[in-house]
């Protein structure tokens, strides 16, 4: 049976050290009893008590002043940090860490989750009193779920709430996957006449919909015909199959372009490239963690894996 030892009773004590720093930062007693705001015979005392604790003399008296011994020299190095480290303990004796601060955040797309994942190890490193959660139940309505309080912050291409602070993120681009061996694989860019004549495999989110009917079709609206489907890999399968044309933003579509088996093309529209911009909103009591949140997203998001020339 280990027997556990009571923790050693030093006799230096704080005032100890106190008064040998000053003295070794001073060299007289005089100077020290000012930086300590004590009489120079206080300081006396007080070094003849250190050196009583201490077992050994501190200091050899010169016609210079105090030079400090081998001893002192010890103490001298170690007294600093000691002081410095118990200073530390009394200020978080007197101040507690936070309680860890929940703070939800979603994206309005569930193609952004697999890269969001990085923001909460890196708030685990920036803020760690902060707990982010991501209820991605919330992303098909995020602007509504952070108007209504269920969530604290969300990632929106949509318009933020009314009320509701802002900040702009960064932009992604939209492209298009079809089978290497679809039709509309050999053209290398896509008409609205290409768009309105194959299946569309979208995601579920609609926020997007009405800014890429305008941007596709101008004022026309064609009639479409659009699966959406909730997974990305079913997505990609399907366009793979070459069953119709998937739509999905840069940052998912990399991988799959790059994975060994291939079989995917990306294409671009003729008239230039789709491109969403993302905003941060989130609720006025959040000011003083949003921007660490901000920081931690841009360092996590993914890079352009598709050329945008």
């Amino acid at each position: 049976m280990s027997i556990e030892r009571e923790p050693a009773a030093p006799r230096l004590d704080v005032r100890d050290l106190r008064v040998v720093v000053a003295l070794g930062r001073s060299g007289t007693t005089a100077a020290a009893a000012a930086r300590l705001h004590l009489t120079q015979s206080a300081v006396s005392r007080a070094l003849a008590v250190a050196e009583a604790h201490a077992g050994v003399p501190l200091f050899t008296r010169t016609a210079r002043g105090l030079v400090p011994t081998s001893a002192g020299a010890v103490l001298l190095d170690a007294a600093p940090g000691m002081l410095a480290d118990l200073s530390e303990l009394e200020r978080r004796v007197r101040e507690p860490a936070p309680a860890p601060r929940r703070l939800r955040l979603v994206a309005e797309c569930h193609m952004a989750y697999p890269w969001l994942a990085r923001v909460v190890l890196r708030l685990r490193r920036t803020a760690p009193a902060v707990r982010l959660e991501m209820p991605a139940e919330h992303s098909l309505r995020a602007a509504e779920a952070l108007a209504e309080g269920a969530i604290d912050a969300a990632l929106l291409t949509s318009r933020p709430p009314p009320g509701f602070l802002s900040t702009e993120m960064m932009e992604d681009e939209l492209m298009f996957l079809v089978a290497s061996d679809h039709p509309l694989a050999a053209k290398g860019s896509l008409t609205p006449r290409d768009i309105a004549s194959h299946e569309l495999l979208v995601p579920t989110v609609r926020t997007e919909d009405a800014r890429f009917l305008r941007f596709v079709f101008g004022s026309r609206r064609p009639r479409l015909r659009v699966e959406r489907l909730a997974i990305t890999e079913a997505i990609v399968e399907l366009a793979r199959a070459g069953l119709g044309i998937a739509v999905l933003s840069e940052w998912v579509a990399g991988p799959y372009l790059d994975a060994p088996e291939g079989g995917l093309t990306a294409l671009r529209l003729r008239k230039g490239p789709l491109k969403r911009a993302w905003r941060l909103a989130h609720a006025p009591e959040l000011d003083a963690t949003a921007p660490l949140l901000a920081d931690a997203i841009r360092a996590a998001q993914p890079r352009p894996r598709l050329s945008r020339g």
